[in-house]
This record gives structure tokens, sequence and C-alpha cells, in this order.
């Protein structure tokens, strides 16, 4: 049986552009053996609430360049299509928002369908869904341990832990205890360090590790920091078991990034109103 990871693509994103933007992790990834499955959030988001007609060629530009796509017509011929796992909910602040049970159903069939997952990947809201899935998955998406075993690693590309009460007081009692690397850009201007940091410390400390790369708001495609990804995920599931050796790796890992001088280019206009509105 093939080896897979479970990829949950950010707010305004789809499986299609979250393919297209982790091309070189995709790839590394593939070389040891993995293969990823890139599921469609089931939420439609209506591109006119994100932008006001007077601004939308602009926004759509943005878009465009932030996720190598064309906002309009994808390379297929259809309409590229933006989707969310979860919407603020209309007037509320920026803590008003809950995870729909069709959401929660749409990950279960999917996971049944084409699982098990060794491991998954998150981006953004998708890093939220992902950390929430990972605290107790097959309680919350009530899967037998035939149906999805035990995962072995979680990666969280500008994550963020899911700051409503109900899930602020989920993660007290059901802390993070698989495998996770937190990955935070330096010069993210959409989730910023606090949240990232949420997120860390709802994970179990001899469970964590924290990479930092000095870009923004995206996922790194350049090789110094796909290996040291990959270097991660092959420490935890070569040793799942032995604390003290992934504690090491890990910091091994973060050693390594902070002297890692690898420059990033960034696009974050978009992303910048989309968490102006509150929406991520």
């Amino acid at each position: 049986m093939s080896k897979k990871i479970l990829m949950l693509h950010g707010f305004v994103q789809s499986d299609r552009i979250f393919s297209a933007k982790t091309g070189g992790l995709r790839k590394a990834l593939k070389k040891m053996g993995y293969e990823l499955d890139y599921p469609c959030a089931p939420i439609l988001v209506d591109k006119s609430s994100l932008m006001s007609s007077s601004s939308q060629k602009e926004v759509e530009a943005s878009v465009a360049k932030q996720f190598n796509t064309d906002l309009g017509v994808g390379k297929d011929g259809s309409e590229n299509q933006l989707y969310g796992w979860w919407q603020r909910k209309a007037g509320g602040d920026f803590y008003s928002y809950e995870i729909p049970q069709n959401t929660l159903d749409f990950l279960r069939q999917y996971i049944v369908e084409n699982g098990p997952y060794d491991g998954v990947i998150g981006f953004s809201q998708g890093g939220g869904m992902g950390a929430y899935l990972v605290s107790d998955l097959n309680n919350l998406l009530n899967l037998s341990k035939e149906q999805q075993p035990d995962l072995k690693f979680f990666v969280a590309f500008s994550a963020f832990r899911l700051e409503p009460e109900q899930y602020a007081q989920h993660f007290k009692t059901h802390p993070i205890s698989v495998p996770t690397l937190v990955i935070q850009g330096e010069l993210d201007t959409v989730v910023s360090e606090t949240r990232v940091m949420s997120l860390y410390d709802a994970i179990l400390p001899q469970y964590r590790a924290l990479l930092k790369h000095h870009g923004g708001h995206f996922i790194p495609n350049q090789k110094p920091f796909l290996n040291q990804v990959c270097g991660w995920i092959q420490s935890v599931t070569t040793n799942p078991s032995n604390d003290e050796d992934m504690d090491i790796d890990m910091n091994s890992i973060k050693s390594s990034a902070k002297s890692s001088s690898t420059q990033l280019q960034m696009d974050d206009d978009l992303l910048d109103m989309i968490d102006s509105m509150g929406k991520l």
C-alpha cells in the first residue's frame, strides 16, 4: 500500500490551485514514496464578497499572481472557483465562525473513499482545519482505526489554532499528540506570529517543532527549505516512538532554519485584504 498525505488548502483556494502552488513539495515527497491527495473544500466562496466592483480587476490580478493561475479560466477551460472549509458568520466578528457539519461529513467520506493517510499537510485555513482534525481525528469524523489508523505526522504552514471558545476548550482537553511541524513565514502579514504560536502551544511539547522561513503567506518551493521539511518527516516516521530522538531531529531542523539565507518572494495584497475582513 502506498504512503498517502491529505493536503488541505487555504481559504479562497481550491484543490487545483493548492496543487499548483505545492509543486516543489509534491515532487520532493513523491521521491520519498508519498502520494498526495487534494480534496476541494465544499463551501463555495462568493468572489463578490471579497472585493468591491471598483477594485475587482486589481484584486483578480493579485489573485492570479499569488496563486499562479487565471482567476477566470483554468488550464482546462473551466472557471476557477474559490472555496473554504468554513466562513465567518454574516455580521459577526473575527471569531464568529463554526466548522459546518457538511465540511466534516465531506472529509469523513473523502478519507473513507481515498485513505487511509499517513499524514496531513495544511495551509492557512486548511492548517487550522487540519490541526482541529488531528487533535482527535477518529472521534471527530467517526472513523474506525481500520478506516484511519493513527496519523504519523502533521505539517502546518501559516496555520493557527481555531479561536472560537468551543474550539479553544477542545484543544485544552485534546492537545495535539501527533508529531507536528509548525511552519511560520517571518514576513507573513495574514496569519500573525501570535496566531501561529497559539497553534504551537496547543501541541504537546514532545510532539512539536517550529520551522521559520524568510517569506510571507505561502509555501516555499526552494530545495533547501523542502529538504528541511522532508528531513523532519523522515525523522518522525523512522523513529515514531522515540521521543528523545525526535526532539534532537527537531532542534537540528530549527538551527538549520535560522541559518538559512534563502530569500523568498511574496505578494500578499489579496490576502491582506481578506485578513482585514476577518475571513481567514
